[in-house]
């Protein structure tokens, strides 16, 4: 009886589905010949609500138009855990708990607590006794000093590999690097950026004393000075400007996550600032992952290969996953947000079974089980459609998804909608291909998934990010052995990202909302603490920005899309102080005073993210005058701490106008640490902490403030539709959103420019923009390539190692051909990050920064919720250089 009013219900909500969604709009299929498909409305979701100050940056102009989305009432449940299936109530009864729903729009994402990176910061975990390093920090081997360390910045990567520095006895410089085997991270292993670091650590061009420019901004004149004096330049002319224009005039830049980050926000709020963020558009590198999962899943998520555990493979809790998905990623390159490729790799050697979704035919695609290689941008078509396979074929985990998950039916009828043959003509993956994919990760216990700035950079970054999120949740594969697995904040510390160390303690109230971005992006203050990129880049061009704070970034040259906008803007501030290693494009072209810093080799840090805590111990003399980023940044705050006057007339909150109260860079690192019970020193003695892992902690009560079983998040429960999206005005569900340009939003820009354009993947010679003037990595990647199927190649008549130039609508650059078979024949791989250290750096030229930068071809336009930017998915042309132009 219950299985036919289950069909009855079904065939209801069906016909209900058809009804609702009255209008129908076609899109077009021409990329593939095929005819117009017809897509279901709600797929499309264009219509909800935005603010006035949002239009501007939404993603309106992009959406295929539609009927009024229409709000229902998700489907409840009983208590949280609780096995609902026999008695479900009907819709429209109040939930068990909605924290957010008697509260205003503005009122939510205001405090500490709902901002908090990690769970668990604060508390102090049990140490994991099973493991602890079997040799001290430093020794001594073969007359030389060998000191045990973690790899960050700079240079670095998200890493934080556990190294082995040797040094001089005598002089204490270093001498060269290995990978610590007895680490459990990376057990041994390091990438060719950190084997040719001894030509980082003394190359000639490295930035050695505190500078400030003797000439015009771009002259390439620099004047050495103090460190007294540059400190002090900096601090008077940032209290003037906060003191004249406001704190939130003032900006602080940086580059990606590294132990660095958080100094960064925390210099804004001494400044008085609540602006902190990278160059970006969209912030589209993790954060709309980040922010999805925050809001739907109460933290953040990552797939299970043993790293939680020191004993690694052999931890007996440890269950290998019996399929992954690497989705929209090549981490035997790129090495994600810590995550170390080879662990896919062990894994497959293991019994893992392999789902590649990428649209390259990488190395790990080749070897995949099932290759999905889809056209750039319909991962969100592609991964409902996995979705609708799953519930079709009931292939779910009915437990979980009752006892734990809220709006199940709601994503169920969403991924309904939606035809193979539609997800077929859409992706380009044979819908075939698709089921067996869908039945493959579904039937798999456990699986998990490996996903990348793929699913980020596109316009619908999030929603994608929460369609791929459902495959794992309804096939219950979280939070288990093998799974997808909650980060925490090791052993209680949490070291926050996007600078919220501080913000809610050193400035007020007021200040904090006039961060860029705070009302018109609500997600932006929601699980992260950064100002919206986009719209600091309009402030910044209508003259609101004075004065510029830049550590760990070169923007101009990596992350700014539509770069001359950027380069241009970064003329209009006031004053701009940089800190770096090396002098690059961006601090020739706009700096007025430049800061040398210290090598990872040479400071002191703290890694705390995701699952272990580790000192970076330095262990090696400085060169020159460098000091590391802590202590330029504790050194510049002394100033303002001893300000009575300034701290009174930005309002600084009452106790808290000493920001950087301590006496030592290692007295800021015990500050760090002291949740954890260890002081910065005793951290370095005992080498990487494990704290025991616990799996299903949503049964046991460890992912609520209250502790009661659940999630953190408005209902309890794993959010399918989410309940802060709603209250935002942004559709609660997955939905289908085509990039801004594209061969069926823009299909005469088509015409004109026939290839879809993927870029951003990263080499095992750099790390993003940094490393282009060390020689051996030089030798790996001698200049900037373009990968071109050799049929379009052929066509284009392009041979192997042609200079061509790369171009669409806003700009062109140039590249060296390679032809693979890698690339799809309609679209091309181009390589990011490029300029040129051995060419001069003073204007026009700026180390050649505008020769073969890929991001004159990309726009500053971010996808509706703020995050997620066409970065990958962008179309172009491609013809050889003439002579002359070279």
């Amino acid at each position: 009886m219950i299985e036919v009013m289950a069909c009855l219900l079904t065939s209801f909500l069906l016909l209900y589905s058809s009804v609702r969604n009255y209008v129908r709009q076609e899109t077009s299929s021409s990329y593939q010949g095929a005819s117009p498909t017809p897509f279901p409305s709600s797929l499309f979701s264009a219509s909800y609500q935005r603010t006035d100050s949002q239009s501007a940056y939404s993603s309106r102009d992009r959406l295929i138009p539609i009927a009024c989305f229409t709000r229902w009432q998700p489907q409840r449940g009983g208590p949280i855990g609780a096995d609902t299936r026999q008695a479900r109530r009907p819709r429209g009864v109040a939930m068990v708990e909605n924290a957010v729903a008697e509260k205003d729009r503005d009122e939510i994402g205001t405090s500490k607590e709902e901002n908090q990176f990690n769970f668990g910061a604060g508390k102090r975990q049990e140490v994991d006794p099973r493991w602890k390093h079997p040799k001290p920090f430093q020794y001594e081997e073969d007359g030389m000093v060998v000191t045990r360390t973690s790899v960050w910045s700079a240079p670095g990567c998200h890493e934080g590999c556990g190294v082995l520095v040797y040094s001089d006895k005598e002089t204490g410089k270093f001498i060269k690097c290995e990978g610590d085997p007895d680490d459990p991270y990376n057990r041994g292993a390091l990438c060719p950026r950190c084997l040719a670091f001894k030509q980082v650590e003394f190359h000639p061009d490295r930035i050695l004393h505190p500078m400030k420019r003797a000439g015009e901004r771009g002259s390439g004149q620099w004047e050495r000075i103090t460190w007294d004096e540059a400190l002090e330049t900096c601090y008077k002319e940032f209290r003037r400007i906060s003191m004249t224009y406001g704190g939130d005039s003032i900006h602080c830049l940086r580059g990606t996550a590294r132990d660095n980050q958080w100094q960064v926000g925390r210099m804004a709020n001494t400044f008085g600032s609540p602006n902190e963020y990278g160059f970006l558009s969209g912030t589209a590198c993790y954060l709309p992952r980040l922010s999805l999962m925050i809001m739907t899943y109460g933290g953040m998520l990552i797939a299970d290969f043993s790293q939680f555990s020191a004993l690694r493979y052999d931890d007996p809790e440890w269950v290998c996953p019996e399929c992954t998905i690497v989705w929209g990623c090549n981490p035997t390159i790129s090495n994600p947000d810590f995550f170390m490729g080879h662990w896919v790799t062990d894994a497959m050697k293991l019994g893992c079974k392999l789902i590649s979704v990428e649209p390259r035919v990488t190395w790990l695609a080749a070897h995949a089980d099932i290759h999905l290689q889809l056209r750039p941008g319909t991962d969100t078509g592609l991964a409902l459609g996995m979705i609708k396979v799953i519930i079709d074929e009931d292939l779910y985990d009915h437990d979980f998804v009752e006892r734990w998950t809220y709006g199940f039916d709601e994503l169920a009828e969403r991924a309904r909608e939606l035809s193979l043959d539609q997800v077929e003509a859409m992706t380009w993956v044979p819908k075939e291909k698709i089921i067996a994919a869908a039945r493959l990760f579904a039937t798999s216990k456990p699986a998990n998934v490996v996903w990348g700035l793929a699913v980020d950079m596109q316009s619908q970054g999030t929603p994608c990010a929460a369609a791929i999120a459902a495959l794992w949740t309804i096939t219950g594969n979280l939070d288990v052995p093998g799974g997808m697995c909650y980060t925490a904040s090791p052993m209680g510390v949490d070291q926050p990202s996007a600078g919220a160390w501080g913000i809610y303690d050193l400035i007020n109230e007021e200040m904090q909302k006039k961060r860029v971005g705070w009302k018109e992006f609500p997600m932006y203050r929601y699980g992260l603490t950064q100002a919206m990129p986009d719209m600091c880049l309009e402030y910044m061009e209508e003259g609101k920005v004075k004065g510029v704070w830049i550590q760990t970034s070169n923007g101009i040259a990596c992350m700014s899309c539509e770069t001359e906008r950027w380069y241009q803007a970064m003329k209009k501030p006031e004053f701009i102080a940089a800190v770096d290693i090396f002098m690059t494009p961006t601090i020739q072209s706009c700096a007025d005073i430049v800061m040398p810093v210290q090598t990872w080799a040479e400071k002191h840090s703290v890694r705390a993210h995701y699952y272990f805590l580790s000192a970076i111990t330095g262990g090696c003399a400085a060169e020159g005058e460098a000091k590391s980023d802590c202590e330029i940044n504790r050194e510049l705050a002394q100033y303002f701490d001893n300000d009575d006057e300034f701290n009174q007339a930005i309002g600084r909150p009452e106790g808290k106008q000493h920001t950087w109260p301590w006496a030592t860079e290692d007295e800021v690192y015990d500050e760090i640490v002291s949740p954890s019970g260890f002081t910065f020193h005793e951290l370095m003695e005992h080498g990487p902490v494990y704290q025991k892992y616990v799996y299903k902690k949503y049964e046991k009560g460890l992912m609520r403030p209250d502790g009661q079983p659940g999630f953190n998040t408005p209902t309890g429960r794993i959010e399918f539709y989410s309940t802060l999206f709603e209250k935002f005005g942004y559709d609660p569900l997955p939905y289908i959103e085509e990039p801004g340009i594209g061969p069926v939003t823009t299909p005469d820009l088509y015409e004109e420019y026939p290839l879809i354009m993927i870029t951003g993947a990263r080499t095992t010679s750099f790390f993003h923009s940094e490393h282009r003037q060390i020689p051996y990595l030089r030798q790996l990647t001698p200049d900037p390539w373009v990968q071109i199927h050799p049929r379009t190649a052929k066509d284009l008549n392009i041979s192997e190692g042609d200079w061509v130039w790369i171009e669409n609508h806003r700009g062109r650059c140039r590249q060296r051909a390679r032809l693979t078979f890698e690339v799809h024949e309609k679209e091309i791989a181009a390589q990011h990050g490029w300029w040129f250290p051995e060419q001069d750096g003073a204007e026009p030229n700026l180390y050649g920064f505008r020769q073969s930068n890929i991001n004159q071809l990309l726009a500053n336009k971010p996808g509706t919720t703020g995050f997620g930017a066409d970065l990958k998915c962008t179309l172009c042309k491609v013809y050889r250089c003439k002579e002359e132009e070279l």
